[in-house]
């Protein structure tokens, strides 16, 4: 197992202080685990020999009780599974969805090129950062019990984790891009005298979001620095994140104390990043989300369809009841899947729709309905 001090943790800090202090979630994962420890663990094994041919075959006729097995052994019931597919380096592919139909992960299995030299017959897990939050934020515990639980759980069933994203966000901007790409052009970031690949996407002062990229995809890590807020679509959010891409080789493992605290091996592999420290605040992360998206859309709503709704007004002819009638009758069912529940982003939503006009970066004065023509 690597060590965070062997990843190259650094022996000191610059000074930063507590409240300047950035926590650390995962925000994406992937492992493969021994499938028969996982089906022994559930009483499924049934007949090996048979099972594997049923594998390694064309008909798959065992794939979905399979998938059913190891989704529900690491994640419960906590998502919906798709139907067996062909998979790319696994013979079958199942795929998890959560409650909006969005797929947040999968599970995938099968093949006669996916057993360890060992003879170990091994299975793919794998969580998208949407499906790394629902796992955490469900069930009631907190980061540390989930992610241990599910680190127990890993252990058990002769897991390796082949892929664990780490994500660090400065909702504040105290160290924004400008800072991270200072740091990479004065050698911050070089290692053994080596400065690794770079490339800068700048949004051209569009403020839809700056991204640097410090290594390469390829590599066995790779750390991407963008302005997250304006990402999810709020231009003047301060939001940035530093987000690490590990990936497991024959050098190296991936050491499962990576999803309970997983600073020491960001910090460890960027040691200027001693601003990060600890397990961050996923319901924080979850209310900018909201936040981000709530200005978008109530901007690109102001845009596209406030002289329709000032038309609506003179319609209405101050009428509250014609007004609610008039609403109601262009309102669809449907909802946007980055607000499944109304009624919990209802403050929000509000706040920002009864704002001062130009209150938000990107709103233009409107004309009251009192002025010019409908």
């Amino acid at each position: 197992m690597t060590a965070p001090a062997a990843l190259g943790l650094p022996a000191t800090n610059r000074g930063v202080s507590e409240t300047e202090r950035v926590g650390v979630i995962v925000d994406w994962f992937a492992a493969s685990v021994d499938l028969f420890a996982v089906l022994e663990a559930r009483d499924a094994v049934g007949d090996r020999c048979e099972l594997l041919n049923d594998l390694n075959g064309t008909l798959g006729v065992c794939a979905p009780e399979i998938a059913q097995h190891v989704a529900a052994h690491f994640f419960g019931d906590l998502f919906q599974l798709s139907d067996v597919g062909r998979g790319r380096f696994y013979a079958w592919v199942v795929r998890l969805f959560n409650s909006a139909g969005d797929k947040v992960g999968q599970v995938e299995f099968g093949g006669t090129h996916t057993n360890r030299q060992d003879g170990t017959v091994t299975a793919r897990i794998e969580l998208t950062g949407d499906g790394c939050r629902l796992y955490e934020t469900s069930g009631g515990s907190d980061h540390a019990q989930r992610w241990s639980l599910l680190a127990s759980l890993l252990g058990l069933c002769g897991a390796r984790l082949t892929r664990v994203d780490l994500a660090a966000d400065d909702f504040r901007g105290a160290y924004p891009i400008q800072w991270a790409l200072d740091r990479y052009n004065d050698g911050s970031f070089d290692k053994r005298g080596q400065r690794p690949k770079g490339r800068f996407i700048d949004d051209m002062g569009n403020d839809t979001g700056k991204t640097l990229y410090v290594g390469v995809r390829k590599s066995e890590n790779q750390l991407r620095v963008y302005e997250k807020g304006k990402e999810q679509g709020d231009p003047a959010s301060p939001w940035v994140r530093y987000e690490g891409e590990f990936h497991a080789s024959n050098r190296r493992e991936l050491p499962l104390d990576m999803l309970t605290d997983g600073a020491p091996y960001l910090v460890g592999c960027y040691p200027v990043l001693d601003f990060v420290d600890g397990v961050g605040e996923r319901l924080r992360v979850a209310a900018a989300q909201v936040l981000a998206n709530c200005v978008r859309a109530v901007r690109h709503f102001r845009k596209q369809y406030g002289p329709m709704l000032n038309a609506l007004l003179h319609a209405a002819g101050g009428d509250e009841s014609t007004l609610h009638r008039l609403i109601q009758g262009t309102a669809r069912s449907s909802l946007p899947k980055w607000c499944p529940h109304p009624d919990e982003a209802s403050q929000l939503l509000s706040a920002i729709l009864f704002a001062p006009l130009g209150a938000h970066q990107g709103d233009q004065p409107e004309t009251s309905p009192k002025e010019g023509t409908p």
